[in-house]
């Protein structure tokens, strides 16, 4: 008895100093931000988007709704016609699309054209989930909006040559093109219970705004959602035939073939800096649905990281979030916008040439403005606790040398 007392006294100190180092780096304890002011985050967004960039680039800093910093980087291959980006230049934002689907969604729901709480399927017409040993019927539209509605597809969404035709939403329900396997569309686990990502969840949601509204997805969302806000060179088309777009570029720097998307609730709109900044305004002004966006709904180890069509990157302030929407596609595109609603700020960040980079932006804005890391990328926290952890377990088997040595030679 006694050895195992003296085990569990040996081992404890340890396991509970992990547990904590590892709870505490989830806080950003052990995290120092790039910044600790406004010119130094510029300064650290100049440097990075030349050091680290080969495609084209655009990152705006706004304060209050307004813009108090911006970047623009040309990629060496864009500017052979002259071409040099600015803040109207239209980038591909891949998944910061469902942010765009959710807001046409809330403002449907605002109309009164349903609640978001009613069952998906009450307002469907021209396509229903199929059946599984789930019930379909406890499917909301508010659960499609926040990953929360029993969907596995995990579906990202295919490519498409721009020589090949694109399904309408119900053929792409029934069929998706998978940018990874074959996908099927259905519920797959009990709805409301456990967040999981879907791309399917939102194409259904296309095909809500399409059968409530009797008009194609883009034409009402352009009318109703993007113009309203002034996102006049936003929009739907294919990206290759806009005026004033950023192409498509590899990690490398090099031109690389345009795709197009079925879905284009879920990752085919294309949008400038200055238009989501337009947009961040007019949210800004728009209290109901700010409260609304940061609604906490899907939960992962208990922290909301998603509401109605919002990501919650960091909890801040009185029950909100910084909140916004994050989105990646091949070759090499990468979109990022947060909203601090305390301090009013927001980031904007559009790339084409590098997988990760205005994400990688958007995670030290947010940490710099919140002292907090945001959740997709926990591995930098996790790495964070690893020298704090070692550091006190050496400590700790330090003292434990000495009080064995100290002992042993205390009785001879």
């Amino acid at each position: 008895m006694k050895i195992f007392t003296k085990i569990i006294a040996i081992l404890l100190p340890p396991l509970l100093w992990g547990a904590w180092v590892f709870l505490a780096a989830f806080d950003g304890a052990w995290l120092q931000p790039v910044a600790h002011n406004q010119p130094e985050f510029q300064t650290y967004v100049s440097n990075t988007l030349k050091n680290q960039l080969k495609g084209n680039g655009a990152v705006l800093l706004l304060k209050n709704g307004k813009i108090d910093f911006q970047y623009f980087q040309t990629a060496q291959a864009h500017q052979t016609d002259g071409s040099e980006i600015n803040g109207d230049t239209v980038f591909p934002v891949a998944s910061m699309s469902k942010f765009f689907a959710a807001l046409a969604v809330h403002k449907l729901a605002t109309q009164g054209a349903f609640s978001l709480s009613d069952p998906v399927h009450q307002h469907l017409k021209s396509w229903q989930l199929p059946a599984s040993e789930f019930n379909n019927d406890k499917v909301t539209i508010a659960m499609l909006l926040s990953h929360t509605g029993g969907l596995t597809d995990g579906l990202g969404f295919g490519d498409y040559r721009a020589d090949e035709a694109l399904p309408d939403v119900v053929a792409s329900l029934n069929n998706p093109r998978a940018s990874n396997g074959k996908k099927v569309i259905q519920v797959g686990m009990p709805p409301g219970d456990t967040f999981a990502y879907s791309g399917g969840g939102y194409l259904i949601l296309e095909l809500l705004v399409e059968d409530i509204t009797g008009q194609p997805f883009e034409q009402w969302v352009s009318a109703n959602i993007l113009l309203p806000a002034g996102m006049n060179n936003s929009g739907y088309g294919y990206l290759a035939e806009q005026d004033n777009n950023s192409g498509s570029y590899d990690n490398h720097g090099q031109p690389v073939e345009v795709f197009k998307y079925a879905s284009s609730a879920a990752t085919a709109l294309n949008a400038s800096v200055y238009d989501l900044a337009a947009m961040v305004k007019q949210l800004q002004s728009n209290e109901q649905l700010t409260s609304a966006l940061q609604q906490p709904m899907g939960f992962v180890f208990g922290e909301s990281i998603w509401g109605p069509g919002a990501m919650h990157y960091v909890p801040v302030g009185e029950g909100g979030y910084v909140y916004g929407h994050d989105g990646s596609n091949d070759p090499a595109i990468n979109s990022s916008l947060r909203i601090n609603p305390v301090t009013g700020d927001a980031f904007i960040a559009l790339v084409t040439g590098h997988s990760v980079l205005a994400s990688e932006l958007g995670y030290e804005w947010t940490l710099w403005q919140t002292g907090k890391p945001d959740f997709i990328m926990t591995d930098r926290a996790i790495a964070s606790a690893q020298m704090p952890f070692i550091i006190g377990l050496g400590i700790w088997i330090a003292l434990i040398v000495v009080y064995f040595v100290r002992r042993r030679f205390g009785k001879n």
